[in-house]
């Protein structure tokens, strides 16, 4: 089944439906300006078709433009004008208002609430040069066409040009400004404020232009009673009340010129068209621009006091920051201060790491983490790469519809915490204003963002330093909990052991002693005595060898480690295989050949007392400038990850003696997998 064409059609149908409309309210505002043409029949002081035109052209679109040159062409064969004629004055028509449109827009960038002074000084110039396109065109069609004289160009060209330049001036700000958005706030106050300014400026111009023509002096001062009450609307009721008062204006002015009254009704026509059109331009250009400068006023004041409070947000963040000691803390800080102080929605954090990227937010403001993953999906796509900021931002245009699974969101962008020049995290937001992420705002999130990124940092940096303190005073007390105990060993030792081999060392002197004069007896004594020395011999090389043996500084690391592996061997019975790689005999820095033999000895004590294996190997070798020591066991395992497991095993001293070396120490280890404890060591000499 084929899809209906009716869903196409209506565009088109709503374009042309546009054009006629267009061309039907031209030929209306084409008989109200001939109805006050007081000078001649095709002549009046303010053309409203030219502001009609202009305003159409800049509120919806260049391609109304047919809809102008149809409104000319049919309401002149409607008046019985040639058709030749009519041609002419369409083509002058439509130029017209498409060169003052096209140069409104392209140089001024005009807005269509007229709010800055640029915009008022623009459209006088650039209706000035539409309306001059219109007056040549359409006085040379005339004159071509013999429905003139020549010599009365100058005279046609500039009643002409003076028409529609007011037309301009006049009717386009009226209908720019009223049907442009936001729709005023018509409070209570306003109305009846609006109302007493409407009928004192009415009572007034009628009271001015509604006598015979003035006699004295102050009939014709009278006239600048006026400006008070425009400048009264300008200040007031903004570019609405002021493009209204000089309606109000205009339109008194030119009945009761029109009827021979006011201070320009002067005995010569032209004379009193040229003081009228003199000054309604006057009147709307004074009205226009006092508006606009307080417009641009107000909107200079509103950007301070907001840049004030933005600032003030700013400082109130550094403080709340300042306070933060914990970096969960701080992340939630970061997201709930940008959503309460720089009016956002939704605010995010998450790590900058794609290889480690959290699939929830590491802290969340606004809405819940789950929904903000969910959401941020569709935003991501729509903005694309980053700017030379690292900046992604996406929004969506006036009237398009929501994202597919974004949320009821409008706006989207993601700023980069840096420190240093090295990424930290992102900062993600959400906001239902289409431009909360352009121009000062986004300027005012980048500079929180790095506000963020420096605290997120410190926070890390102090909790670092804390952790330090705490693995300083672990240490502290593993030393003197080690050093007591190896003073309690050596006591032991030399008590238990030693001492009671000199004491029985003693007791076979004082027998020897009786025995002198037995030679045989002598004898057996003195071979008691000479194996007495050398157990004590032996129990303090065993002791000097765990303190440190004396290979180590005169034979080198690899010669140490044998030793120590073969009586590590023949102590606890176990299978210990060496091996040694890449030393060739060549020695080590010192620091380094004992940092690895105090490693390798602490791991072997750790197998002997707790691992319950069978088997262990020891691998030390050379790899260009690093040494590398790995041991490993067919024990129990254990679980690494285990608080107790460092102070227990000694690997907390193990770690700090090599971190104080540059070098790197990982455990590799699980219940029941045995254990596998892994060395690099910087050794360039």
């Amino acid at each position: 089944m084929t899809a209906s064409p009716r869903p196409q059609a209506r565009p088109i149908l709503r374009y042309l439906f546009s054009i006629v409309l267009l061309a039907v309210v031209y030929h209306l505002a084409v008989r109200v300006g001939l109805l006050v043409a007081y000078v001649q029949p095709n002549t009046s002081p303010v053309w409203p078709p030219t502001g009609i035109a202009l305003a159409a052209l800049l509120l919806f679109g260049y391609r109304l433009w047919p809809g102008i040159s149809l409104g000319v062409f049919v309401g002149s064969l409607l008046t019985h004008a040639p058709a030749p004629l009519a041609a002419g004055l369409a083509v002058a028509n439509t130029l017209e208002a498409l060169v003052g449109a096209y140069c409104l827009r392209r140089f001024v960038g005009f807005h269509n609430t007229i709010d800055r002074v640029q915009d008022t000084t623009g459209l006088l110039g650039f209706a000035a040069l539409g309306a001059a396109t219109s007056a040549s065109l359409g006085s040379l069609t005339l004159l071509l066409l013999g429905l003139g004289a020549w010599s009365g160009l100058p005279s046609i060209w500039l009643t002409w040009w003076m028409g529609n330049l007011l037309g301009a001036l006049v009717v386009a700000p009226l209908i720019l400004v009223w049907l442009s958005p936001p729709l005023p706030r018509l409070t209570r106050r306003v109305a009846i404020e609006a109302l007493a300014l409407a009928v004192l400026l009415a009572g007034v111009t009628w009271y001015v232009f509604s006598n015979q023509p003035p006699t004295g002096v102050f009939h014709q001062a009278m006239i600048y009673v006026i400006f008070p009450f425009v400048f009264w609307a300008a200040l007031r009721l903004g570019q609405r009340g002021s493009t209204a008062a000089v309606v109000i204006v205009s339109a008194i002015a030119i009945w009761g010129t029109a009827h021979g009254r006011g201070p320009f009704s002067v005995e010569s026509k032209n004379d009193s068209l040229l003081l009228l059109q003199t000054f309604m331009g006057v009147v709307s250009l004074t009205a226009l621009i006092l508006a606009a400068a307080i417009a641009e006023r107000r909107r200079a004041a509103a950007a301070l006091r907001q840049r004030v409070e933005d600032l003030a947000a700013l400082s109130e963040s550094s403080k709340t920051f300042l306070d933060s000691s914990d970096v969960a803390l701080t992340y939630h800080t970061v997201c709930s201060l940008a959503v309460s102080r720089l009016q956002v929605d939704a605010a995010w954090v998450e790590t900058s790491d794609p290889q480690t990227r959290r699939s929830r937010p590491l802290a969340a403001c606004g809405a819940s983490p789950d929904a903000l993953t969910e959401m941020q999906l569709p935003w991501e796509a729509r903005a694309g790469t980053p700017d030379e900021e690292g900046v992604a931002a996406a929004s969506l245009a006036e009237g398009e519809s929501p994202l597919a699974r974004g949320g009821d969101y409008r706006a989207y962008a993601a700023f980069p915490l840096t420190s240093s020049g090295q990424p930290i995290g992102i900062l993600k937001l959400l906001s239902r204003q289409p431009n909360a992420f352009s121009g000062e705002r986004r300027t005012l999130i980048r500079s929180y963002a790095n506000l963020a990124a420096v605290a997120i940092q410190n926070t890390r940096l102090l909790e670092e330093v804390r952790a330090s303190n705490r693995q300083l005073h672990a240490l502290s007390h593993r030393l003197m909990t080690a050093q007591e105990a190896e003073r309690l060993n050596l006591s032991r030792e030399l008590h238990d052991e030693s001492g009671q081999l000199l004491a029985a060392l003693s007791v076979q002197l004082g027998l020897v002693e009786r025995e002198v004069g037995n030679p045989q007896a002598l004898g057996g004594r003195l071979a008691e005595l000479k194996h007495a020395a050398g157990q004590i011999q032996e129990n303090l090389h065993r002791l000097a060898v765990n303190l440190r043996p004396a290979s180590l500084d005169h034979l080198g690391l690899v010669t140490a480690l044998r030793q120590y592996v073969e009586e590590f061997r023949r102590q606890y019975g176990l299978r210990v295989e060496f091996e040694a790689i890449g030393m060739d005999d060549r020695r080590l820095p010192l620091e380094v050949e004992t940092a690895l033999f105090r490693i390798v000895q602490e791991s072997l004590t750790n197998v002997a007392l707790h691992a319950r294996a069978t088997r262990v190997d020891v691998l030390v070798s050379r790899r260009s400038d690093r040494a590398v020591a790995i041991i490993e066991d067919d024990g129990v395992g254990f679980a690494p990850a285990s608080p107790t497991v460092e102070s227990h095993l000694g690997l907390f001293g193990m770690r700090e003696r090599i971190e104080m070396l540059g070098g790197a120490l990982t455990i590799e280890s699980s219940p029941g997998k045995g254990t596998t404890v892994n060395v690099e060591v910087p050794c360039a000499h």
